[in-house]
């Protein structure tokens, strides 16, 4: 079961993130990270390494759940996702298809736009929340 959402540490674990991002940013990749939370413990991290690799399939999301895969086969349902800028189509597909259950963004992605998509959607709209605290100002600079 997931943990109580509202009990989370919002910013704490958005902080962790974003520290990801500001990684991927000094090593000349899009500053993009996450983290992924299990019961207040986070079990994952990733960042954006699509420079770094040469692979454009390598967001800070898809990176995150590649490192815990079968943890999150049992997991999943009771995760939550952080990740500084609002996912694309790819990773949130991926993040859906995990059964990750609540994915938590900073910053929304106006090239990707993926509010329409999240919106006509009920099943994914309930799953992903849009965080505007304090680091929110901190990733637009970076970003």
């Amino acid at each position: 079961m997931l943990s109580n959402f509202n009990e989370l540490d919002h910013e704490y674990f958005m902080g962790e993130a974003l520290k990801e991002a500001e990684n991927a940013g000094k090593r000349g990749d899009r500053a993009i990270g996450t983290v992924i939370v299990h019961h207040n413990e986070i079990i994952a991290r990733g960042s954006n390494k699509i420079e770094s690799y040469d692979n454009n399939l390598l967001h800070a999301e898809i990176d995150a759940m590649n490192k815990c895969g079968s943890y999150l086969r049992k997991h999943a349902r009771e995760c939550v996702i952080y990740t500084t800028v609002e996912p694309c189509i790819m990773c949130l597909s991926s993040i859906v298809m995990g059964n990750i259950r609540s994915v938590v963004y900073a910053r929304e992605d106006k090239y990707m736009n993926m509010k329409p998509f999240i919106q006509s959607n009920p099943y994914i709209e309930k799953r992903v929340h849009h965080y505007l605290g304090e680091y929110w100002k901190k990733i637009l600079l970076i970003y």
